[in-house]
């Protein structure tokens, strides 16, 4: 019985991995606005109500795109320890971002746009995404190394500095005439110079 139900938890699985491909392929093609959920069915060789059934709407395939994006980041995070300097882990952050979205920009508007409505329902979750948790963490552990001088609490900075990434992201797609990751490290080095401990001036004398 235990085979049976791990055999149809696989399969839906396999389905619902299908029709998410065949969405992204179809929204990179079409666009978001443009594609059809009878299209990404047929492609994925489903009934249109099993794609209603794996995803409630078009922007819930988004959703577990940026799923994707943040576990990968996070991936990259996870090899850091906590000791590690909060502007270490967000050079490792904007790396990450710019190697996954660099080469596939075309989704950027719509995921940002899909992104931005499901935090601003959960903002007073800061565990609503693995991103958003992993970074309020490590925005914490900053604070309580003394790193940071900004007055506001370690979840809002963490929050701030999402915010000033996805306007990086967004800024970048209107204007890709300079490499994402330079765009996404200067978008660090100025959130950074405003809550980050300025070094001491060298002595010259």
């Amino acid at each position: 019985m235990a085979t049976n139900i791990s055999s149809r938890e696989l399969q839906r699985l396999q389905t619902r991995q299908r029709i998410y491909e065949c969405a992204m392929e179809i929204f990179r093609r079409d666009g978001v606005t443009a594609a059809r959920t009878d299209d990404i069915a047929k492609a994925a060789g489903v009934s249109r109500g099993a794609f209603y059934f794996h995803f409630q709407t078009k922007e819930h395939v988004l959703l577990a795109r940026m799923h994707e994006t943040e576990e990968e980041i996070c991936g990259d995070l996870a090899e850091l320890g906590d000791e590690t300097p909060l502007s270490t882990v967000l050079a490792v952050h904007g790396a990450a971002l710019a190697r996954i979205w660099e080469p596939d920009p075309e989704l950027l508007p719509d995921l940002a746009g899909a992104a931005l409505r499901f935090t601003a329902t959960a903002m007073w979750d800061q565990e609503s995404t693995p991103l958003r948790a992993e970074l309020a963490r490590r925005f914490a552990l900053a604070s309580a190394r003394g790193e940071l001088t900004a007055r506001l609490p370690a979840p809002i900075l963490s929050d701030l500095y999402l915010g000033n990434t996805l306007a990086g992201l967004l800024a970048w797609y209107g204007n890709r005439g300079i490499p994402l990751e330079g765009v996404l490290a200067a978008v660090t080095e100025l959130f950074w110079s405003g809550v980050g401990l300025r070094p001491p001036t060298p002595n010259t004398t």
